[in-house]
């Protein structure tokens, strides 16, 4: 089995992963870098969904939030989560952070809460974000570990 599967088959496992804690350190980005109404945010790992849910009230409806992941059952538990604040302007996308390909000139801002310690090469992912020629802006790049 790859790394890769394992974090999938682990993550996919965790259906219990929202609590008080994971919800507090994931928004504890938006006390450093708060995207602002109208702005396009990509949420990488986005997992169940806390940091895109935050992002898509602060760019309100006039803006548009996309989390992405590898894990198909936490994408559901984002997707309900979505539903039940009945927010339009999220799309989550089952799709490897280093294979994602965004349209030109999308984003204002990319976040990353915690999984960036999960890719294999970090340096790698690093130099994707940073160098994507699609990102208007990003605000930070945190280590959350």
């Amino acid at each position: 089995m790859t790394y890769k599967q394992e974090i999938i088959d682990f993550y996919n496992a965790r259906t219990n992963y929202d609590n008080e804690a994971t919800l507090n350190r994931a928004i504890a980005l938006f006390d450093y870098a708060t995207p602002c109404p109208g702005q396009s945010v990509l949420d990488v790992a986005s997992g169940t969904g806390n940091i895109a849910l935050k992002a898509a009230q602060k760019v309100d409806t006039s803006g548009s939030v996309i989390g992405i992941d590898i894990a198909t059952e936490l994408l559901k538990i984002a997707q309900q989560k979505i539903q039940a604040q009945n927010l339009s302007n999220v799309e989550l996308i089952e799709v490897d952070a280093q294979a994602y390909d965004p349209e030109p000139d999308k984003f204002d801002a990319i976040y990353c809460s915690y999984a960036i310690v999960l890719f294999p090469n970090i340096p790698k992912i690093l130099e994707i974000l940073v160098s994507l020629p699609q990102v208007r802006r990003i605000h930070r790049i945190y280590l959350l570990v």
